[in-house]
């Protein structure tokens, strides 16, 4: 496995911003890129590299397509100031992403065609992801969101778009409305806004693999779930 770090000085945002790129193949041409909010969490937490591995033990072929860039929002505060819609640096982190990072760095990776380009999130790293690719919604071909942590306002978003050309896999734990974030204090209501946002992807015509678990709003949940969303954006 290739894995190299790197400093993206972003304009947007004002600052650097962390990031770690997976690869298994040296000269991709044809290329599956994931972008990973709270890619270091992915990481350490998740196990990514594992997962990915495993992706390839399975499908060997799949060593010549896969890129996973994992970035790094910064601490907890700079998180929530950027994932959530409530943050002050929220619209600054679409900008960031949409129109400074994706750009540079699909050009430095110099492959011939991007035939799948996904975001995969976790909870307001999966509100962010959901937002980035509501931004450019002909860009994104997957979004994979692992209890994402919507609001009315993210799923309001959608609007009138069509998103018929997007892959979802969303999934969200059935006791998940009891969570209480400790950056404000406040319930979210994941389960409850998951399910809002499902019916909206369905009215949008996106392609939903929906699923609800007997889970809390834990780590544990995502990383044994992770093989299994990864594989819905290579099958």
């Amino acid at each position: 496995m290739n894995k190299s770090h790197s400093v993206f000085n972003s304009l947007h945002l004002n600052k650097a911003i962390n990031y770690t790129v997976l690869t298994m193949c040296n000269d991709i041409k044809n290329a599956y890129i994931v972008y990973v909010q709270d890619g270091f969490d992915y990481l350490e937490l998740g196990n990514l590299e594992q997962a990915m591995l495993h992706l390839v033990r399975d499908n060997p072929e799949l060593a010549q397509h896969l890129v996973f860039v994992c970035i790094h929002p910064g601490d907890s505060f700079e998180r929530w100031a950027s994932f959530s819609s409530k943050g002050a640096l929220f619209s600054h982190y679409i900008r960031f992403m949409n129109d400074e990072f994706i750009p540079t760095f699909e050009k430095s990776l110099q492959v011939e065609v991007i035939l799948k380009r996904g975001l995969l999130g976790d909870s307001l790293a999966g509100n962010i992801s959901l937002n980035i690719a509501l931004d450019n919604p002909d860009r994104w071909t997957h979004l994979m969101l692992q209890s994402p942590a919507v609001s009315i306002e993210d799923i309001g978003r959608i609007g009138n778009l069509n998103l018929s050309g997007w892959h979802v896999y969303q999934t969200v734990g059935i006791y998940e409305d009891e969570f209480i974030t400790p950056m404000s204090n406040e319930k979210l209501y994941i389960l409850t806004r998951n399910r809002q946002l499902y019916k909206c992807f369905l009215l949008h015509s996106a392609n939903v693999n929906y699923k609800e678990t007997q889970d809390e709003h834990l780590w544990r949940v995502w990383e044994n779930d992770l093989l299994n969303t990864l594989r819905f954006f290579v099958k």
